[in-house]
């Protein structure tokens, strides 16, 4: 691991770092939700079915706004655009917390869900046109194989952390801690130097 943080190396560019580290937070905190979600649905008198069409209109809001997103990523700072989102994910994400589920509404729910999904739309385009940016054209095919990795094990590691707060603190805890994630993520993400002249020619400047 020791030659991945060599000067010029991969991790010697503290603008990946920063975004590899909010990539983690991030997904765990995107796997997380649906888990707490479940519980809250469940919860709130819904069933299965309730269930499925809310955890898909997540999905289809998110497929159907990724080309926008993609456009706006292509007329906005990609920066920005994804700190948006991750804050906007974390909003959304808290709401819940203040809401009574034995008397929710269903449909309260799933405008939330949609939400969220229409958020993940503008934040996965940002994230990925966000890699030339910070990394050298010769550093990008390992920046997104790592990047990559750190996605795939975050997306099956947050089921397993909602699962333990759930049981431990409830589903009130877990969605603080997803919005936490998203918040975090986003800090991290104001660090970043967007420019790939900058991080070619200094891999230790923001």
């Amino acid at each position: 691991l020791k030659k991945y943080f060599e000067p010029g190396a991969l991790f010697s560019y503290p603008a990946y770092r920063n975004l590899w580290i909010s990539t983690i937070l991030t997904i765990l905190a995107m796997s997380a939700f649906p888990i707490a979600l479940a519980v809250t649905v469940l919860d709130a008198g819904g069933t299965i079915t309730t269930l499925g069409l809310i955890l898909g209109a997540r999905v289809l809001s998110g497929v159907l706004f990724s080309p926008v997103g993609g456009v706006v990523v292509d007329r906005l700072p990609r920066k920005t655009v994804l700190i948006a989102a991750d804050g906007f994910r974390a909003v959304i994400g808290s709401v819940v917390v203040f809401i009574d589920p034995a008397q929710i509404s269903m449909w309260i729910l799933g405008l939330i869900v949609v939400l969220m999904g229409i958020s993940d739309g503008f934040g996965a385009p940002a994230a990925q046109a966000l890699m030339p940016s910070i990394l050298p054209d010769h550093l990008l095919p390992a920046g997104n194989v790592v990047k990559g990795i750190a996605f795939k094990g975050s997306t099956i590691a947050g089921p397993g952390v909602a699962g333990i707060i759930v049981v431990s603190l409830g589903t009130h805890a877990t969605y603080v801690a997803t919005s936490i994630f998203f918040l975090v993520g986003a800090a991290l993400l104001f660090r970043i130097n967007e420019g790939a002249k900058v991080a070619s020619e200094n891999p230790q400047t923001t």
